[in-house]
């Protein structure tokens, strides 16, 4: 058998290395979404630089909206479906009463639990560099074990340690799809997580470890990946992008542009909001409303590099197949 390689550079090498190496190591296993090739052992990913989070394959076509804009939700703390249903509506499918997301991931690190975790996190790291005892949950028994709920917690925990002044980070997942959870989403809000507690603590941003006791890749997407992985940011190792923390996002900004969007009566001032996301949604909404060529202006506004190729190589998609069916 061939050894397993499990650390990258790059979320395109990943989710390109992973989908070959499956074939080794996984089998078939009936699951309630259907069938999966399932790796037949606990995985543990590596992403060397986790800010590289940017998916840009495009059979995959990940939507580069919906995952900028759910971390953005996620550190606003909100548990409420509609703001992330308005970049993939079929999360409110998840939702038990159509108004909250049971197992909201920000909501479980911000107010879940009576207390702001990832604020306690944040000053125990300050303090003690050396501590062991910085860890986020997000699983609660009392709330999850056994319930009849459609939106269970994959990930479980998450440990931070700080090496050498470099924060790394280990996310404890109980069962994850490669294709759209492990290097989907969770690579995307995980990794600006790290990223904006490292800032917060002041030391560099060091490895991101997704540990996934039940990783799978569901049938219909066994074979549908590109067999080379983007080179986006091999040509590109130096970019322009704000770093994800205090200085570049304020939570209650965060929170202010979840619950008004464009509608606020306050001019958005934090990096972030203000020259990543406001363009973003500007192009969002203009690709709703029909109007590709507009939608494409936003996006060229969008100031991190990587997430404005991706949103544009995502609306162009979009145009293709709207003159191919002309």
């Amino acid at each position: 058998m061939l050894p397993l390689i499990t650390m990258f550079h790059d979320i395109n090498d990943a989710y390109c290395d992973l989908q070959t190496q499956k074939s080794h190591y996984c089998e078939w296993e009936n699951t309630r979404n259907g069938m999966a090739l399932a790796f037949q052992m606990p995985i543990l990913i590596t992403h060397a630089s986790p800010y590289r989070r940017v998916l840009f394959d495009p059979i995959r076509d990940a939507n580069p909206f919906f995952h900028y804009m759910e971390a953005i939700w996620m550190l606003s703390g909100s548990q409420n479906v509609d703001f992330p249903a308005m970049f993939a509506s079929n999360i409110k499918n998840y939702s038990d009463d159509g108004v909250t997301l049971h197992g909201a991931y920000g909501h479980r690190w911000r107010y879940h639990f009576e207390n702001d975790q990832l604020e306690e996190v944040i000053e125990l790291l300050q303090k003690d560099h050396k501590t062991r005892r910085a860890v986020l949950t997000m699983w609660d028994p009392s709330y999850d074990l056994g319930a009849d709920t459609k939106d269970l917690p994959c990930n479980t925990h998450i440990y931070f340690r700080i090496i050498k002044r470099y924060l790394n980070m280990t996310v404890c997942n109980r069962s994850n799809d490669l294709v759209w959870g492990a290097l989907g989403a969770n690579a995307v809000h995980f990794s600006i997580l790290h990223e904006y507690v490292a800032n917060a603590v002041e030391v560099n941003l060091g490895e991101y470890h997704q540990f996934t006791n039940n990783l799978h890749v569901y049938e219909e997407w066994v074979d549908r990946y590109t067999k080379f992985p983007s080179r986006w940011y091999r040509e590109n190792p130096h970019f322009d992008r704000w770093e994800f923390g205090p200085d570049n996002i304020k939570i209650l900004e965060a929170e202010q542009f979840v619950e008004q969007g464009l509608d606020s009566d306050e001019q958005y001032r934090c990096r972030i909001i203000r020259d990543n996301a406001v363009p973003m949604l500007q192009a969002w909404l203009a690709y709703k409303d029909g109007d590709l060529h507009l939608a494409l202006h936003h996006a060229r506004g969008i100031h991190d590099a990587d997430w404005q190729e991706a949103c544009i190589q995502w609306l162009e998609r979009r145009k293709e197949k709207q003159n191919g069916g002309e």
